[in-house]
C-alpha cells in the first residue's frame, strides 16, 4: 500500500509539472503570434567587388551630353559596421561603427528610393510593417560614395508576424544614388552589390533625357552638356547580352532632377 501511494504521489507531481510547462510554452507561442514586431532581419556586409584603380579617365559623349569620370580619394580601409541587431515597427535608433576614413557621412537609402544623409554614427529612422531593405554606405567629404568591400551594409528588416522576406541578399543589385532632385552640378553615382561591370560582363545602362550611355566601369561621373533645367535619368543593370538582370532595384525607373542656378 505504501508503495502504491508513493507511485501515485510521484505521478501526480509529474503531471503538475507537465501542465505547468505546457501553460508556459502556450503563453510564449501566443505572445509571438500576437506580436507585430517579430524580427526576421537579414543583415551584414554586402559583397562588393571593388572597381579597378587605374589612371584612365573615362569620357563618354552622346548627343551633346558628356559623362566624365571623377577620381576621388580611394579610402581603401574605409569600413562601416551596423551595431543594431533588433528592429521594430516605428522609430528605430541605428548605431554604426566607422573606421579607416575621415570627413565622411553615412548615406541611408531605404528601399532604393528615400535617401537620407547623416554626419553622425547614430541616427533615427522609421521602419514599417513588412520588408525594409536599406543600404547604408559611406560617402567622402565631396559626397561621393566610397566603393570599398567594407564600405556599406545591406540589410532587410522583415517586420510583422505574417511577413516573409521578399529580398534575395545574394542576387546582383543596383542602387541609385545621384543625382538627387535638385543639384548645382549634376553627378552620376550608384552602388553595385554582388556584381561588377566590365566590357565582356554586366553593364549599367544610363538614359539621360532619352540619350543612352552604356557603362563598363563602376565609377562616379560628372554630367555636362545638359540644355534643360529639368531633366530625367534612368539606370538599369544589364547582363552581357543587354537584358535586364532580375532584381527589385535593377531598374531605377525614370527619375527627375533640376539644375539650380548658381547664386
Amino acid at each position: 500500500m505504501k508503495l502504491y501511494r508513493l507511485i501515485l504521489l510521484v505521478s501526480c507531481f509529474l503531471f503538475l509539472i507537465s501542465c505547468g510547462n505546457d501553460s508556459t510554452e502556450n503563453k510564449v507561442v501566443k505572445k509571438l503570434q500576437d506580436s507585430l514586431h517579430i524580427n526576421k532581419s537579414h543583415y551584414g556586409i554586402a559583397k562588393i567587388i571593388e572597381p579597378v584603380q587605374d589612371e584612365e579617365i573615362v569620357i563618354l559623349k552622346n548627343n551633346g551630353i558628356t559623362l566624365t569620370e571623377i577620381k576621388p580619394d580611394n579610402n581603401p580601409k574605409a569600413t562601416i559596421t551596423l551595431n543594431t541587431k533588433q528592429f521594430n515597427e516605428g522609430e528605430n535608433q541605428l548605431s554604426f561603427s566607422v573606421t579607416g576614413v575621415q570627413g565622411y557621412s553615412i548615406s541611408y537609402l531605404a528601399n532604393n528610393y528615400s535617401l537620407s544623409q547623416f554626419s553622425s554614427d547614430i541616427f533615427e529612422v522609421e521602419l514599417l510593417y513588412g520588408n525594409n531593405v536599406f543600404l547604408a554606405f559611406l560617402t567622402d567629404k565631396s559626397g561621393i560614395s566610397i566603393k570599398t568591400n567594407k564600405g556599406c551594409v545591406l540589410t532587410n528588416a522583415v517586420l510583422g508576424a505574417e511577413s516573409e522576406s521578399l529580398f534575395n541578399m545574394n542576387q546582383p543589385h543596383l542602387f541609385y544614388y545621384l543625382p538627387q532632385t535638385e543639384t548645382n552640378e549634376p553627378i552620376l553615382d550608384f552602388y553595385l552589390v554582388n556584381t561588377s561591370i566590365s566590357e565582356p560582363g554586366n553593364k549599367v545602362s544610363v538614359t539621360i533625357n532619352e540619350t543612352e550611355f552604356i557603362l563598363n566601369k563602376w565609377a562616379t561621373y560628372t554630367i555636362s552638356g545638359l540644355k534643360k533645367t529639368e531633366n530625367t535619368i534612368r539606370i538599369r543593370l544589364l547582363d552581357n547580352n543587354g537584358s535586364l538582370i532580375d532584381g527589385p532595384f535593377n531598374d531605377s525607373g525614370e527619375r527627375s532632377f533640376v539644375i539650380k542656378a548658381n547664386s
